[in-house]
């Protein structure tokens, strides 16, 4: 996952969407995905409370037909099974197993791969835990890459607004496995 999230951010091959509250969403990209051990389905059902499977080392989970093997099916196969076996559900959402850690590289003074806290880390928090920007960081395109179940997103936030105590929305929490990049500013 972080090899494939720095290979998207190092390419360039993301489209740029118009800047909203500071915070632009560059790109969306769907890339095949297969169920592992330890990934989460959360069934939404309209007349009781939600279920959740939860994918177990052996790559298999407790249907309503027993034991079923899921251990690299693709998510749409997945879905499907899901749906046959609790067809009382009326929404399915697939989240991938990821540990607590997160990523800050590039610019910072202390590049870090690092396991979340206890409580909720925000943006500014991730940058303070790698000691802040170098004097060559670019500020003004800050990047973001989230990774769930195959759908890659990517975000770049205009860090100078966060300092400056402006447009504080950009201050998101940061999820597991996230990772933030922080360009160098070429003068």
């Amino acid at each position: 996952m972080l090899l494939a999230a720095t290979s998207l951010l190092l390419n360039g091959c993301a489209t740029q969407s118009p800047r909203v509250s500071g915070i632009v969403k560059i790109s969306t990209e769907v890339c095949p995905y297969q169920i592992h051990p330890l990934d989460r389905a959360e069934l939404t059902f309209a007349d009781g409370p939600n279920k959740e499977l939860i994918v177990t080392h052996e790559g298999t989970v407790e249907a309503t037909s027993g034991t079923q093997k899921v251990e690299g099916m693709p998510v749409a196969e997945f879905k499907a099974l899901l749906k046959r076996e609790f067809p009382a559900a009326t929404g399915t959402e697939i989240k991938e197993f990821k540990d607590n850690r997160i990523s800050v590289l590039g610019e910072v003074f202390h590049q870090i791969h690092t396991e979340l806290g206890n409580g909720p880390m925000r943006l500014m928090d991730a940058i303070a835990a790698a000691n802040g920007f170098t004097p060559l960081a670019n500020k003004q395109h800050v990047r973001l890459v989230r990774e769930n179940a195959g759908v890659v997103e990517t975000y770049e936030i205009d860090f100078r607004q966060l300092l400056r105590g402006e447009n504080m929305s950009q201050n998101i929490l940061i999820e597991p496995g996230d990772i933030i990049t922080v360009p160098r500013n070429f003068l």
